[in-house]
């Protein structure tokens, strides 16, 4: 839902309380196609919220639904979908307000480092990952939370990426491996809300050692 994770995902849901990553997912429960839902309960079994009911097609409890897309992963029939609209952004909002709450009180006294390798299409919050989708790259090493998330960004997309995985546009250097991957989600408003927040800057110098 965010498609990019890097230091402001990893800060903004990796140091919030259960009720903070809640709180992200809140607005983002998935839903299910009637049409291709068979009832097999496997995702049901998955849901680590036990927001699934079954009936004639799966039912998801919307007040119940943490938002982990387990389900979407779990199901054989690629019957449930997350709902594409303004929730994506949202969270990726609510992400980065997360990380202005974690941060507080430690302004200049925090690195951040990304390991840019086995770059995978989906989050590894689902129990299973990919191919990676372009060639690892290296690692990175900042100050600015947002400049590093800049940065790795634009490195992966400068790479030539990867054919007969699940990138399906983009592959050439320069093109936007991200969208080419999750092409309904923009993944930018993570970094556009963290420099509104004042939590660093888009602007980088990339220093190779």
């Amino acid at each position: 839902m965010t498609v990019f994770g890097g230091a402001l995902k990893n800060i903004g849901m990796g140091c919030a309380s259960r009720e903070g990553k809640l709180s992200q997912h809140s607005n983002c429960a998935p839903v299910v196609d009637p049409g291709g839902c068979v009832a097999c309960g496997e995702c049901a079994l998955d849901c680590p919220a036990n927001s699934i009911d079954i009936g004639a097609v799966a039912v998801i409890n919307d007040k119940l639904c943490i938002g982990c897309g387990h389900c979407i992963a779990a199901c054989p029939e690629g019957a449930i979908n997350v709902r594409w609209d303004e929730t994506t952004t949202r969270l990726q909002e609510k992400m980065v307000e997360h990380v202005k709450g974690a941060l507080a009180g430690k302004e200049g006294r925090c690195i951040y480092i990304t390991f840019i390798s086995d770059v995978s299409p989906a989050c590894d919050c689902y129990g299973h990952t990919d191919a990676p989708i372009v060639p690892d790259i290296g690692i990175v090493a900042s100050t600015d939370p947002v400049a590093i998330d800049q940065a790795s960004a634009d490195l992966v997309n400068a790479e030539e990426g990867f054919k007969n995985t699940a990138l399906t546009a983009g592959h050439e250097p320069g093109g936007d491996k991200f969208r080419g991957v999750h092409p309904k989600v923009d993944w930018e408003a993570q970094l556009e809300r963290a420099v509104e927040l004042g939590l660093g800057k888009r602007l980088y110098t990339l220093e190779r050692v």
